[in-house]
């Protein structure tokens, strides 16, 4: 598929298609919002962060594969805000919880695509330590 721009308004359906999987979690967190609060986009992408560790965790190769397409693909053609998210909210949220709870993000970073592989390694600079928990000193 050929995406001219991703927005907050055709984000989530992007990545519905990619992850049918998806659609229960995705359904209980519109249902936990009243329709008189706008949601906030980075609040959505959260939500799909949760789902993303379990794949890195337990899911195939396959679903470990889309993930990283999904994810080069919003760093790529999202607009400044759902490549912001992506690269600021959705990297990080993977790699704090991998410090946090200790699972192996290498299944996930090993084949990074290189604009999200360029944002880990920024993130790992910036942190003076590896989500691995291994300091880069």
């Amino acid at each position: 598929m050929d995406y001219i721009q991703i927005d907050r308004t055709n984000c989530m359906e992007i990545i519905l298609q990619a992850f049918p999987a998806f659609q229960t979690q995705w359904d209980l967190h519109l249902e936990s919002w009243s329709p008189l609060i706008d949601r906030p986009i980075a609040l959505d992408i959260a939500e799909f962060a949760d789902f993303a560790i379990d794949i890195i965790c337990l899911g195939t190769a396959l679903e470990i594969d889309r993930l990283i397409t999904i994810t080069e693909l919003m760093l790529l053609k999202g607009d400044s805000t759902i490549e912001y998210i992506f690269r600021k909210m959705f990297l990080e949220q993977i790699a704090h919880r991998s410090v946090k709870v200790g699972f192996s993000v290498t299944r996930f970073t090993r084949k990074l695509q290189p604009l999200a592989s360029y944002h880990w390694q920024a993130m790992d600079r910036a942190w003076s330590i590896h989500p691995s928990g291994v300091s880069i000193d």
